[in-house]
């Protein structure tokens, strides 16, 4: 299967598209109101609706200008970045669309976002992404005809807790995320995320809920089977890398294609910028509980929405901390305890622990630390936990 040289479209559509042209500002450039496709994108997006195109088009320019497209090409990130974002264009589909691959479980995030300053990480995604849309619209068979797009492989085999709750990871992915939904109409053709566990649940109920149902439907969702079947039916195995089912390898055989792919794995703190230890002791809003030995303390939470986030940030002084979140509510005159957070022992010497999870009910939640594994050690906990509303969610 190959991408058609020209555009086949509906009259509906047809109409749309020459009333969305006929409708576009004076600024817009010659090269956007000829290109039939791209006008074609912005109305799917937006359910052939010319209005909203117009001001999802009108957005993107003036997007464009402020983040300085014209010269990102130019940018220089830095050491880390190159090494996390460069290497990760593994190949193209059977229909051409790029193929990006990344092992977001195995994902050094807080080594990221202590290695980095936001813009930098925002221009680094940019520059790759823009670099994707030039390439795709070299590959058209036509001047206004269809582009492949752009496929994600998300890996997220490895996950850990830390990474799953991650506050600012989880920002910026949603951000990362958004950029291409909200500035590239149509660019992002499939996303598949593979050997999903559980933990992968509790970034997913916060990402589905600020991303756009047509953002949503082009995802798919595996465990640990059935995705290298999958990827096969829409790549050459040529194409793919044989550690994801694939026969291309490293020149030197290794099925790994270290030289294609970046690997993840714990960032060098020789690479941070940010002070590596910032304690809650003295922080705005921080509570303090000591635990005792082989005993536990609970912090009820009380959420008045469904849909309601739980933020929470906490360190201990020594050694580690058990920590989970639970719903406690009575039915039939009993009360009942729902595991939400698995229970996980988590060591906070270093840094602080920061994580979210999104409430599907109104309720009472329950922080629980748990120093119960420990028979000669209390644990002197400092944390700060709040409930954001959903009409004051800002990610």
């Amino acid at each position: 299967m190959t991408v058609p040289l020209e555009l086949e479209l509906s009259a509906e559509e047809k109409e749309a598209i020459k009333e969305f042209r006929e409708n576009l500002p004076s600024y817009v450039d010659k090269e956007i109101r000829d290109d039939t496709y791209l006008l074609y994108l912005y109305l799917k997006d937006q359910n052939m609706d010319v209005n909203e195109a117009e001001k999802m088009l009108t957005k993107t320019l003036k997007w464009r200008q402020k983040i300085q497209i014209d010269t990102i090409a130019d940018y220089k990130p830095p050491e880390v970045l190159r090494n996390y974002f460069t290497k990760n264009r593994i190949g193209v589909d059977k229909e051409g669309a790029i193929v990006h691959y990344l092992p977001l479980g195995k994902a050094d995030v807080k080594g990221l976002y202590m290695s980095a300053k936001f813009a930098d990480l925002e221009k680094t995604l940019v520059q790759v992404v823009e670099e994707d849309f030039q390439l795709c619209k070299k590959k058209r068979k036509s001047p206004s005809g269809p582009y492949p797009g752009v496929i994600h492989i998300y890996d997220v085999d490895g996950l850990t807790f830390a990474n799953a709750t991650d506050k600012k990871g989880i920002e910026y992915l949603i951000h990362s995320l958004k950029i291409i939904q909200d500035y590239y109409a149509g660019l992002l053709k499939a996303v598949y995320i593979i050997n999903i566990s559980s933990f992968f649940m509790i970034p997913l109920a916060i990402v589905k809920g600020c991303l756009s149902p047509s953002t949503m439907g082009r995802a798919q969702f595996f465990g640990a089977d059935g995705w290298k079947e999958e990827l096969l039916r829409v790549i050459d195995a040529d194409e793919l890398p044989a550690f994801l089912g694939g026969k291309k390898t490293d020149p030197d055989g290794n099925i790994m294609c270290k030289t294609l792919v970046m690997e993840g794995g714990k960032i060098d703190e020789k690479n941070y910028i940010h002070k590596s230890k910032n304690p809650l002791t003295n922080a705005p809003g921080v509570k303090k509980v000591v635990v005792p030995r082989a005993s536990f303390s609970e912090i009820e939470l009380k959420v008045e929405e469904d849909g309601s986030l739980i933020e929470w940030e906490f360190e201990t002084k020594t050694r580690d901390i058990g920590f989970g979140l639970f719903y406690k509510e009575m039915v039939d005159g009993e009360e009942k305890i729902t595991e939400l957070v698995p229970l996980i022992r988590i060591n906070t010497e270093d840094y602080s622990e920061t994580g979210m999870y999104k409430c599907e009910k109104a309720g009472t939640h329950v922080i629980l630390f748990d120093n119960s594994y420990s028979w000669v050690r209390a644990k002197e906990i400092f944390y700060r936990a709040k409930v954001v509303s959903p009409k004051d969610q800002e990610i």
